[in-house]
C-alpha cells in the first residue's frame, strides 16, 4: 500500500515538472490545422469536423456519444435530435447509426429513430396497464399513441405476450390484443345471445346492436358451433351477408322444403329466399346431392314432372294432336321456365320429332297441322272455280300489270326504233303501202310525231323496271283473320294464342297450295282445247281474223272518199272498234295456254293485254307488243 502511494507521488511530481517546463519548439494553431488537414487528406487520420469547425471528433466517439444519448433519453431518440446534440453533420450520424444497428442487436432503427430493448420493455408495461384496464387494445390505437408502425409493434409485442403483457393476440386478426377475462366475458355474452336465437339472424346486425368485436365474435362463434355448444350453423362465412341459422329453425325449414318438394315435385327459388335461405341454388344442390333435378331460371323441377311432360309430348305426337305443357306444370312456373323445360324434354328424345312448338309451351304434331291444312282443301277448289267462272284474267296482280307495261315500252323502244325511222323515210319519199294514197301518208306523218313523244316519255320507266320481268304470279287465298275463323270453327278447346300462331304458320303454305289448285282448275277448264278441238279452234280463229281483216281493208278504202279531217276521225274509230276486236281475239287465244283466257274477248281491256304480254314467251311478246302499241290512237296503223 505504501509503495503504491509512493508511485502516485512520483507521477504527480513528473506531471508538475512537465507543466512548468518551457517548450523548445511551439506550433501555432494554424500549423496544427494544416497538419491535421494533411493527415486527413492522406487518410492517415480519420476524424470529423464539428458543425462549428472548432473541434475534431473521431467516428468511435460519435458512436459512443450516440449510445450515451440513447441511454439518457430512455431508449428512444430521433437521429435529427442527435445532430444538434453531437454537433456533427447528419450524414456522419446516419453512417454511424447503421454500424451501431449491425453491431448491437438490442438497438433498432425505426422511422429514423433509435429504439433499444429497454424502451420496448417499458412500452410493453404501459400497454399491459392499458389492456388490464380496458380488456382489449388495438394495434391501430397503439400506432397513433406511440407513432410507430403496426408491423413493428406486432413483431415487438408478440414475444412479450404472457411475459410482460398479460393477454393474447387474435390469431385471425393480428390487430387486436385482449385479455383472457375479456375473451371469457365475450364468450359468455355470445353464448347466451346465440342460444336465444330461434330464427335466421344476420350476424352484422348483432355486432352493431351489442357492440361485439367483429373478428373476436366470428372466432368465438365458430368455436362454439364446432364444439357443439351452440346448435346452429353460420351461412355466408365471415362476410357482411353472414347469417346464423339455429338448428331448430333449420330443422323446421328443411322439413318444409322436403315436404313441399315431395308433394309438388319442384322448388321455387323465391320461396326458399323468403324462408331465409340466402343462396337457394347451392342449398338445393347440397341437400339433394343424389336426386336428379333440372334447374331452370327461377325454380328447379324433379324427374317426376319431366317424365310427365315427356309422356304428354310423346302421346300428342303418336295421336296426331297437340299439348300445352303449361297446363301440366305448376302455375307458379313462368313461361320462360316452361319453355326451357320443354326444350330439355325435346332434346332428351335424341331424335328429330315431327313437331312444331308454338308460344314456347305448345307442342303441335305435324299430323295435326296436316289435318288443319286439309280443312281448306274444299274451300280452295270452290274459290278457284268461282274465280275462274267470274273472270280468270282478273287474277293477275297489279304488280304483273306494271311488269307488262314495262315490257311493252321496252319492245316499242328497242325493237321498233329502226322500223319507225324506215317508215318516216318512206313517207317522206311519197311511198304508200297498200294503196292508201297521199292522204294516208299525211295522217301517218302526224301520228308518228305523237308516238315519238310517248316513246320518249316511257323510256326511263322501261329501264328502271326491267329487272322485275320474271316475278312469280301469286294469287291470294285467305287472310290470316279468315284462316283463324275457320280454325276456330273446326278445332275445339284450342287456346287463342295457338289459333293465332297456327294461322300465321299456315298462311304461306295454304297460299302456295292454292296456286296449284288454281292451275289445276285452269288446266281442267282448258282441256277441251286439246287435240281435234284445238285444231277446230285454230281454224275458227283464222276465219274470224280473216273476216275482220277484210272488213278493215274495206273500211280503210271507204275513208278515202272523205276529207282529211274526217279520214282522221274514222281511222281513230276503226282502231278503237274493229282493230281492237281482232287484237283481243288474238290475245285471248294465246292467253288460253297461260290459263288467263276469258269467255268474252270483248271484255279484254288495254290493261289486261299488258298483263298477258308480261306472261308470254320472248319470241311471241315482240310481235304482239307491236300489235298492242298500234292501238294507241295512231291512225296510220290502219294502212299498215
Amino acid at each position: 500500500m505504501a509503495a503504491a502511494w509512493e508511485e502516485i507521488r512520483r507521477l504527480a511530481a513528473d506531471f508538475q515538472r512537465a507543466q512548468f517546463a518551457e517548450a523548445a519548439q511551439r506550433l501555432s494553431e494554424r500549423n496544427c490545422i494544416e497538419i491535421v488537414a494533411k493527415l486527413i487528406a492522406e487518410k492517415q487520420l480519420d476524424v470529423v469536423h464539428t458543425l462549428d469547425g472548432k473541434e475534431y471528433i473521431t467516428p468511435a466517439q460519435i458512436s459512443k456519444e450516440i449510445q450515451d444519448e440513447l441511454h439518457v433519453c430512455g431508449g428512444r431518440i430521433n437521429i435529427v435530435d442527435l445532430q444538434q446534440i453531437i454537433n456533427v453533420d447528419l450524414v456522419h450520424i446516419e453512417s454511424r447509426a447503421n454500424d451501431i444497428v449491425k453491431s448491437d442487436r438490442t438497438i433498432q432503427l425505426v422511422l429514423g429513430q433509435f429504439i433499444n430493448e429497454s424502451y420496448l420493455d417499458q412500452l410493453a408495461e404501459e400497454i399491459n396497464d392499458k389492456l388490464q384496464e380496458t380488456g382489449q387494445v388495438t394495434i391501430s390505437e397503439l400506432c397513433k399513441a406511440y407513432d410507430l408502425p403496426g408491423d413493428f409493434l406486432i413483431q415487438a409485442l408478440s414475444p412479450r405476450l404472457g411475459r410482460i403483457i398479460r393477454g393474447q393476440i387474435d390469431q385471425d386478426n393480428k390487430g387486436v390484443i385482449f385479455t383472457e377475462a375479456f375473451v371469457a366475458r365475450h364468450r359468455a355474452r355470445i353464448r347466451g345471445l346465440f342460444s336465444a336465437i330461434t330464427r335466421p339472424t344476420p350476424v352484422t346486425n348483432l355486432i352493431t346492436r351489442y357492440g361485439f368485436q367483429e373478428q373476436l365474435l366470428y372466432s368465438v362463434l365458430e368455436e362454439l358451433v364446432n364444439t357443439g355448444r351452440l346448435k346452429g350453423t353460420v351461412v355466408g362465412g365471415r362476410q357482411d351477408k353472414a347469417v346464423f341459422v339455429p338448428d331448430i329453425y333449420a330443422r323446421t325449414q328443411s322439413n318444409w322444403v322436403d315436404s313441399f318438394f315431395k308433394q309438388n315435385g319442384y322448388l321455387e327459388f323465391d320461396a326458399l329466399s323468403r324462408l331465409g335461405i340466402p343462396d337457394p341454388v347451392n342449398y338445393i344442390k347440397k341437400r339433394y346431392k343424389s336426386t336428379k333435378l333440372l334447374f331452370l331460371k327461377a325454380a328447379c323441377v324433379g324427374q317426376e314432372i319431366v317424365d310427365q311432360v315427356e309422356a304428354s309430348v310423346d302421346e300428342a305426337i303418336s295421336s296426331g294432336t297437340w299439348v300445352d305443357i303449361a297446363t301440366l306444370l305448376p302455375s307458379s312456373l313462368s313461361i320462360e321456365d316452361s319453355g326451357i323445360l320443354l326444350q330439355q324434354v325435346m332434346r332428351s328424345f335424341n331424335k328429330h320429332l315431327p313437331t312444331i312448338i308454338f308460344s314456347d309451351t305448345i307442342v303441335v304434331s305435324e299430323k295435326f297441322i296436316n289435318s288443319c291444312t286439309d280443312l281448306f282443301r274444299e274451300l280452295m277448289h270452290h274459290k278457284a272455280e268461282k274465280e275462274m267462272k267470274n273472270n280468270p284474267v282478273n287474277l293477275v296482280t297489279e304488280e304483273d300489270l306494271k311488269e307488262a307495261s314495262v315490257l311493252e315500252n321496252v319492245s316499242a323502244n328497242k325493237k321498233d326504233r329502226k322500223d319507225e325511222r324506215r317508215k318516216k323515210a318512206t313517207e317522206g319519199s311519197g311511198s304508200v303501202r297498200g294503196g292508201g294514197g297521199g292522204n294516208a301518208r299525211e295522217i301517218r306523218i302526224k301520228k308518228t310525231k305523237k308516238k315519238g313523244r310517248k316513246d320518249a316519255d316511257s323510256d326511263e320507266e322501261s329501264q328502271a323496271s326491267s329487272t322485275s320481268r320474271n316475278k312469280h304470279l301469286e294469287i291470294p287465298f285467305m287472310s290470316r283473320e279468315e284462316i283463324q275463323d275457320v280454325l276456330r270453327n273446326h278445332i275445339q278447346d284450342c287456346p287463342e294464342e295457338l289459333v293465332t300462331e297456327l294461322a300465321e304458320h299456315l298462311v304461306r303454305s295454304l297460299t302456295k297450295s292454292y296456286q296449284e289448285v288454281v292451275r289445276s282448275v285452269f288446266v281442267s277448264s282448258t282441256s277441251s282445247l286439246s287435240g281435234g278441238s284445238r285444231r277446230r279452234t285454230i281454224k275458227d280463229l283464222q276465219e274470224e281474223v280473216s273476216n275482220l281483216y277484210n272488213n278493215i281493208r274495206l273500211f280503210e278504202k271507204g275513208t278515202k272518199h272523205f276529207t282529211d279531217e274526217t279520214q282522221t276521225n274514222l281511222a281513230k274509230h276503226m282502231l278503237k272498234t274493229v282493230c281492237t276486236d281482232i287484237t283481243n281475239l288474238i290475245f285471248n287465244f294465246l292467253a288460253t295456254d297461260l290459263m288467263m283466257a276469258s269467255e268474252d274477248c270483248t271484255a279484254i281491256t288495254s290493261e289486261v293485254r299488258k298483263k298477258i304480254l308480261g306472261k308470254l314467251p320472248e319470241e311471241t311478246r315482240g310481235p304482239l307488243t307491236k300489235l298492242h302499241t298500234s292501238l294507241n290512237g295512231k291512225a296510220n296503223s290502219v294502212s299498215a
